[in-house]
């Protein structure tokens, strides 16, 4: 499916969350899988539903534009450390929009990492080439698609730490600043993830240290804190 791009912006940055507990970005009004199922009779996109391994990509069946998303990150989610290396050919503001009536699949997540340094968090197809030329379609000032052959390739979420909401809460602050030190707790969080597949690793350590970056957070009462918060304890429930 090709996609166009479309000279005006429909979304905000409030519109876009990124779920922690769930490691699920979720762009767009919708509030639940219910108005987003809704949907379905108005839109064209990508239904595969959404615990598949597919994503549901949504479009206006009127005009075309792009209205939403639901992706489910690949986990574990990959800590890179420098700056993100995107060979773009050049950067456009405005939305995307399919070039087509009629429904397709795409996938935006075969890949997840996280750019600490720089807090951003990189979503992509395997199809993708990273080393080609690609676009950057800026759909708000934090969030991203990218093309590459008029087809979607991935996502990038800029501010990515403002943009963590606990699960019940489905609009960000748009005014709410990046706190450098939730980055690094975002950093180790991923890193003790990574080390839970680990054979080796002995679980009473990693339990304690997930807790010791959940103690660190525990001063903080803004939504992407508690958002850490309740996942880590949601994670240790689990071990």
């Amino acid at each position: 499916m090709k996609i166009n791009i479309d000279v005006k912006q429909s979304l905000s940055n409030t519109e876009v969350r990124w779920y922690l507990s769930s490691q699920i970005v979720w762009i767009g009004k919708e509030k639940n899988y219910n108005e987003i199922e809704e949907l379905k009779n108005t839109s064209y996109g990508s239904f595969n539903w959404l615990w598949s391994d597919a994503d549901t990509i949504l479009f206006n069946e009127d005009d075309l534009d792009f209205i939403g998303a639901v992706i489910k990150l690949n986990e574990p989610i990959a800590v890179k450390k420098g700056g993100m290396d995107i060979n773009l050919v050049e950067e456009k503001v405005g939305n995307i929009k399919i070039s087509e009536k009629r429904n397709f699949n795409c996938k935006l997540s075969d890949f997840a990492e996280y750019y600490f340094e720089d807090d951003i968090l990189l979503s992509y197809s395997d199809k993708w080439n990273g080393t080609s030329q690609s676009i950057e379609i800026k759909l708000t000032s934090d969030f991203s698609v990218v093309l590459q052959n008029n087809e979607m390739m991935g996502i990038v979420i800029y501010n990515a730490s403002k943009h963590l909401l606990p699960d019940g809460m489905h609009q960000v602050v748009e005014n709410e600043a990046v706190n450098a030190d939730l980055c690094i707790k975002l950093c180790n969080f991923f890193e003790l993830l990574e080390k839970m597949d680990d054979d080796l690793a002995e679980e009473s350590e990693l339990k304690n240290a997930f807790m010791e970056i959940y103690e660190q957070a525990l001063p903080y009462d803004e939504p992407n804190y508690i958002a850490l918060r309740d996942t880590i304890i949601n994670v240790v429930d689990y071990m």
